[in-house]
Order: C-alpha cells, then sequence, then structure tokens
C-alpha cells in the first residue's frame, strides 16, 4: 500500500510537469513582458484615440444612440479599465436602455439571490471547518485533511462569488485566489478516505502528492505580483502579459488531470471491501463516506463536462455547466455542515476502528496472551463441537461459567477474536446451523419454524430477522432458491 502511495504520486508530479513544461517557458515570457506592458499598450492604444472613445460615447447619447454610445463606452472601457465613467450624469438619458443596461451588467457591481446564497455557503464552509477542528475525542489528521478539504470548496465558491458579481474588477487583487489551491481537491481526499477506512499513518513521501500544487503555486506568483491596473486588464482580455488561453494551460488541464487520478484512487478505496473493520455508529458512517463519495464525484464529472464544453470540441460553452461545479461544492460544504451538527460522531476517533483503537477499553485488562489462547479453544470447542448456540437460553453469562472465567474476559476473548460482539457471535452460528439443514431439508420433512427451534431461536420473526440479515433472503426465500437450483 504504502509503494503504491508512492509510484502514484511520482506518476502524478511527471504527468503535471510535463504539462506545465510548456506554461514555464510562456510564463518566463510574461515576466519579461510586465516591465514593457504599460509602454506597449500606451503605442497600440495612443491616449488621444482612447479619449476619442469617451468624447463619441458622451455625442452618441446626447443623441440619443444607445447602440452606438455602448459600443463606444466598451471601447473605452476595454482600454482605461475606467468604469466609473459608467455612472457620470451624462449617460443618465440612455440609462433605461437595454444596451446600457447590459453594459453596466458586464461591469459594474451586482448581487443577486444566487451570488447571496453561494456567498452565504461560502461562509458557512468557513465556519465549519473551524468548528469541526474543537470536535471533542477527534481523529486530529482526519479533521484537519476534512477541514483544509472544505476551506478550498469555500474559497473557489467565494472566488466565484467575486467573478459573477464583477468584484474582481473592483477588487482586482482577488484574481484567481482560489486557482492556487486548484490540485489539492484530489489529494485532500484521497488520505481522508485511507485515513478514515485503513486509519493510515503518513510518511514524509507522501508530500509528494503535493508537490504540483506547489509548483502550481510557484508558476502563478508572476500573476499575482502584477499590478492591480494590470490584473484587470488581464480580466477584460486587453492584457499584453497574459491571455485567457495560459491559464487554460497553468491551471485548468493540471487540475483536470489530478481529479481523474484521484477520482480513481478515492474510488478504489471507497469501493474496496474492508475486512475486519468495525464502527461504532455504522450507519452513520456508511452514510457518510457514501455522501461524500458521491458528491466529489459529481465535482469530477461536472468540471470534467464544463472542460469539454469549454474546449468546444463537441459543444460550446454553456453556463449551466459552470454552474453545476459551483452547485457541486455548495453541495459538498453543506453536507459536511449537516453532518457536523447532526452526526458530529463521523469525526471522532471513534470512526477509526483499528484493532487497537476499537479494544482500547481492553488495554487495562489482565487477560494474558496464554489465558486468551486457551479461552478462544475452548470457546470455538463449545461452538463448533458442543454447538451451545442451541441453547436457546444461552447469554454472555453463561456462556462465561461454561468457560470458567468472567464476563469482561469472555467479552473480550469474542471482541478480538472474532471481531464481533456476543449475540453476533452466536447469530452467525445458528444461521450457519440453519442453512445447512435447509440445504439437508429434501423431503422437507422439517418446517422452518421447527428449524428455527433447533438452531436454539425462541420464535420465528427472530430467526427470520437474523437469517436476513447474514444472508439477504428469508428462510423461505433461502429454501425456494434451492429447490430452483435442484
Amino acid at each position: 500500500m504504502y509503494f503504491n502511495s508512492k509510484k502514484r504520486g511520482f506518476v502524478l508530479l511527471i504527468v503535471l510537469l510535463t504539462i506545465s513544461f510548456k506554461c514555464f517557458s510562456t510564463n518566463s515570457l510574461h515576466v519579461f513582458l510586465v516591465a514593457n506592458a504599460k509602454e506597449n499598450t500606451s503605442n497600440l492604444y495612443p491616449k488621444d484615440s482612447v479619449q476619442a472613445y469617451k468624447s463619441l460615447a458622451i455625442t452618441s447619447a446626447n443623441l440619443y444612440k444607445p447602440k452606438m454610445a455602448s459600443l463606444y463606452l466598451d471601447k473605452y472601457i476595454m482600454h482605461t479599465a475606467d468604469f466609473s465613467i459608467l455612472d457620470i450624469d451624462v449617460f443618465n438619458k440612455i440609462d433605461n436602455t437595454n444596451e446600457f443596461s447590459e453594459l453596466k451588467e458586464k461591469y459594474l457591481p451586482k448581487i443577486d439571490p444566487l451570488d447571496f446564497i453561494y456567498f452565504y455557503i461560502a461562509l458557512i464552509g468557513f465556519y465549519i471547518a473551524i468548528v469541526i477542528n474543537f470536535t471533542k475525542n477527534s481523529d486530529k489528521i482526519g479533521k484537519r485533511l476534512i477541514s483544509i478539504f472544505i476551506i478550498v470548496h469555500a474559497f473557489f465558491i467565494l472566488d466565484f462569488v467575486f467573478y459573477s458579481t464583477n468584484y474582481q474588477f473592483k477588487y482586482a487583487n482577488t484574481y484567481l485566489m482560489s486557482a492556487s489551491v486548484a490540485l489539492l481537491y484530489g489529494p485532500l481526499l484521497f488520505f481522508y478516505f485511507k485515513r478514515l477506512t485503513e486509519q493510515y499513518k503518513f510518511r514524509w513521501i507522501d508530500l509528494f502528492h503535493f508537490l504540483p500544487t506547489l509548483i502550481l503555486l510557484l508558476f502563478l506568483l508572476p500573476v499575482y505580483s502584477l499590478p492591480f491596473e494590470e490584473k484587470i486588464k488581464v480580466q477584460l482580455g486587453t492584457s499584453e502579459v497574459y491571455s485567457p488561453n495560459d491559464f487554460l494551460f497553468i491551471i485548468f488541464i493540471p487540475k483536470l488531470l489530478s481529479l481523474i487520478i484521484y477520482g480513481f484512487f478515492i474510488s478504489k478505496l471507497y469501493l474496496k471491501k474492508q475486512e475486519g473493520q468495525h464502527f461504532k455508529n455504522n450507519s452513520a458512517i456508511v452514510f457518510w463516506k457514501k455522501g461524500i463519495y458521491k458528491m466529489h464525484m459529481f465535482y469530477v464529472f461536472s468540471y470534467l463536462a464544463y472542460g469539454i464544453s469549454i474546449s468546444g470540441v463537441f459543444f460550446s460553452p454553456n453556463p449551466f455547466l459552470y454552474q453545476s461545479q459551483i452547485i457541486a461544492m455548495s453541495l459538498m460544504v453543506l453536507y459536511v455542515a449537516y453532518m457536523a451538527q447532526v452526526q458530529p460522531a463521523v469525526f471522532s476517533k471513534e470512526v477509526l476502528l483499528s484493532d487497537d483503537s476499537f479494544f482500547s477499553k481492553y488495554q487495562k485488562s489482565g487477560l494474558t496472551k496464554s489465558l486468551s489462547e486457551e479461552l478462544k479453544q475452548n470457546l470455538i470447542s463449545l461452538l463448533v463441537t458442543q454447538k451451545i448456540y442451541k441453547d436457546n437460553s444461552i447469554n454472555l453469562e453463561k456462556l462465561s461459567n461454561v468457560l470458567d472465567t468472567s464476563r469482561h474476559n469472555t467479552s473480550q476473548i469474542i471482541n478480538e477474536q472474532f471481531n464481533m460482539n456476543f449475540f453476533e457471535l452466536i447469530n452467525k452460528f445458528r444461521v450457519d446451523e440453519a442453512i445447512s439443514l435447509l440445504k439437508e431439508n429434501k423431503l422437507n420433512s422439517l418446517q422452518i419454524i421447527d428449524i428455527a427451534y433447533e438452531v436454539g431461536y425462541n420464535n420465528k420473526v427472530t430467526f427470520n430477522k437474523a437469517f436476513k440479515k447474514e444472508t439477504s433472503l428469508t428462510p423461505s426465500q433461502f429454501l425456494k432458491s434451492i429447490e430452483n437450483n435442484r
């Protein structure tokens, strides 16, 4: 398992480094261009020409030509990043026209109900990430992984809100603020699932999984260090330093590859049968794992669909596809918030129940290894040879008396050696015996109720319930399946 994690980390690193090589050469050129951006821009768009757009826009507005006025205003803003021009009084005459309204919608700050909901969910994400870390009796490593995972989601949702409401123009330094953590989704959830399902202990070599994030951050540093005005131009698409396609190589492709690769690893962990794994509140843990897995897969597929759409290979970019990934992230945040409030036990140490943690209540037990082995053999003899489970009055106290030991020792032997409690053990042997009797009952001389009494049950209802739990079939259904196969 350790070797595989190491190997996978190197494979992911090599893939991302290969893809990023092109970006590096492009990035080097951009660093040089930053120093010359202002000079290049001034040469392409002389000050007089830019002011001419403003004058033409004002003239068109006075003549009540909203289409022309909006066209010149758009050109002026693209070259100057001066959004305040939309608020001057001279354009009040065309303020209610569709063309001018579209221009304001494109550049001025706006907030619709959906943006407010996303913003509120982002705040919930940050809040829950903090609350999880104050959970008592919690697994420190697990809660840090899941809390950072949620912070990444909340950070991206907040970034989207700035973009959707045009506040990225007003606060240009927030541009691409979530891109620096774009490659953390997969590794964080992958290691959380390893911690959850295997109680995985981290090694220094695991840091290689986070090396692509560091590399991406180094590529983005020149973008973050751009002047405020230049960041606005990058967003407007008029920058001589960066173009929108640059970020397709630097951010989108590595992130998509990371999501797909780690999505595959997470699926293997989720679908893998965990032998000897024990959970208190098992139904809550199963619900938790299933929910977080499905929502992450929804995000992976929505991001993949979005990537295909922006490539234009099969269909044109669709706003709904972009929204779908935000919805997926929002659902993840709300789901974690819900579980933190309703089922906080999923974040506690009780989630990780390996042999050592599950049986921690027996750490002070006086049961020696030799005595434990002796009691185990005696218990097996009672179950297999003497079939003590057929006694319908059998209980832990009675079994302990037959073994000539305490209830505590008997319970410990059953838990440690058979990975189940007393009732699960007795039901297991009773149902196995019932299966044998049903298979041997060729002439149907025994009724199901007779078999229930024979293996130690007092009534048919309890027998049916225990039988179905072990086999997923009722005794009648099981008997019918035998007859159909003859």
